[in-house]
């Protein structure tokens, strides 16, 4: 009964992070997120360096769409329910859907 009742009240609970389109925030490395929205999410392209592979910093599912248009970012669009984490730190940003676009997007840490 008591280990019953210790992992019902004594379990951590999943952290559920907000982030509106367009604000900063930080990315730990080794910090998995899991997109609980589709989103995407801008990273800087300083991030791979000459000798990287995207593979070996950003770490996510096969299927995970990636895009580098301009050269100073690589976009990674995010379905509901994929985890992607970084193997470095970054700052990064919640890229809008479109103009006006000011819906946060919810993602699971840990």
């Amino acid at each position: 009964m008591f280990d019953f009742l210790r992992r019902v009240f004594c379990s951590p609970q999943a952290v559920i992070a907000s982030q509106p389109p367009g604000d900063i925030f930080p990315w730990p490395a080794d910090q998995p997120l899991t997109a609980l929205d589709t989103a995407t999410i801008a990273l800087p392209a300083a991030l791979i360096e000459a000798d990287d592979t995207i593979g070996d910093i950003i770490r996510g599912p096969d299927d995970m769409s990636f895009a580098a248009p301009d050269g100073d970012f690589i976009f990674i669009r995010l379905s509901a329910g994929m985890t992607v984490s970084l193997s470095k730190p970054c700052q990064a940003y919640v890229v809008p859907d479109g103009e006006g676009d000011a819906t946060p997007r919810r993602f699971q840490l840990g």
